[in-house]
């Protein structure tokens, strides 16, 4: 049998595979460690609540959602945190005066009076985490500079572009110059075409692995064929906003060729206005290829992560 002792070895020796598992375990060391900390001070305060009290004591108030991205948590973990912390009454909450269906998060006085008691703790723990992590490979300059390289560019995003890099070259050999065409649909027989191909890539594929599933009544369709054969389909449609391209669809057997690439192009080269397109997280480094940028911050839909993303013409 194994000890505890020899899994944390094997763990550590697996280096940079199980950063995760060793920041996790750094941090319940710390939080153990801070608890203990506060009850010896005679306080009692769960370090998980730290973010927010902390936050508030210098930007108050502050909407949940304004509160969720100071600290940077996910809606749902910061309302689980708020719901513990009024139940502390260490927080109430105020109704925005311009919009009375928005909360408006403050601390009570016994947050500020339990501040006071805390900040002598908080002193050495400065002290004390300075001594563990201010050494020749700063922990701390380590976790910025860190955590600075996730804003440019997320962990999943970086290794889904890593894996098409991968396909893409073990394909290369096999790829074959192809005698290709777009055009815009214009019949009858090339919309039921076009309808016949997304039918049956989404009996394929997950409706959330594409970046939309409805596609307008008044969609303009373009169609791809390789060799005079159907190989995808893709569409746009006149919005607020400008073209909203959709239904992207490339058959099984024309993937990794540059059939939808092909499209993408057809696409914007057909009018001379705005194109956008609401992209799911796998195909953000794709579309960015093809010209696309991102718009803004990451967006949710029906549980699907996605960036708008604006044709840079």
């Amino acid at each position: 049998m194994m000890t505890n002792k020899e899994t944390a070895n094997l763990i550590d020796e697996s280096g940079i595979l199980a950063i995760s598992t060793r920041l996790q375990r750094l941090s319940e060391q710390f939080r153990k460690d801070g608890l203990l900390l506060y009850k010896a001070f005679g306080i009692e305060f769960e370090p998980k609540w730290f973010p927010v009290i902390y936050t508030l004591q210098f930007k108050s108030p502050l909407s949940i959602l304004e509160l969720a991205s100071e600290i940077g948590y996910a809606h749902p973990s910061t309302i689980s945190l708020l719901k513990e912390l009024e139940q502390q009454k260490l927080i109430s909450s105020l109704r925005d005066k311009t919009d009375e269906r928005k909360r408006l998060i403050v601390l009570t006085g016994k947050a500020w009076e339990l501040i006071e008691q805390m900040k002598p703790v908080w002193e050495v723990m400065v002290k004390v985490l300075s001594e563990i992590t201010e050494n020749e490979n700063s922990l701390l300059k380590a976790l910025n500079e860190s955590e600075a390289q996730l804003r440019k560019k997320g962990f999943l995003e970086r290794a889904l572009v890593l894996v098409d890099q991968l396909k893409k070259e073990e394909a290369g050999a096999d790829v074959v110059p192809l005698e290709m065409e777009v055009q815009l649909v214009e019949t009858t027989e090339g919309l039921k075409t076009s309808g016949a191909i997304l039918k049956s890539v989404l009996r394929e594929t997950d409706a959330d692995q594409l970046f939309a599933v409805t596609i307008a009544d008044q969609s303009s369709h373009f169609l791809a064929t390789v060799h005079d054969l159907p190989a995808g389909t893709c569409s746009y449609h006149k919005t607020k906003s400008g073209n909203k391209i959709e239904g992207l669809a490339i058959l099984e057997q024309y993937r990794g060729m540059g059939v939808g690439k092909a499209l993408i192009q057809a696409i914007t080269a057909s009018q001379n206005e705005v194109f956008y397109v609401h992209s799911p997280i796998s195909l953000v480094s794709w579309f960015e290829k093809t010209g696309f940028l991102k718009k803004g911050k990451q967006l949710e839909e029906s549980g699907n992560l996605y960036y708008k993303m604006i044709f840079n013409t």
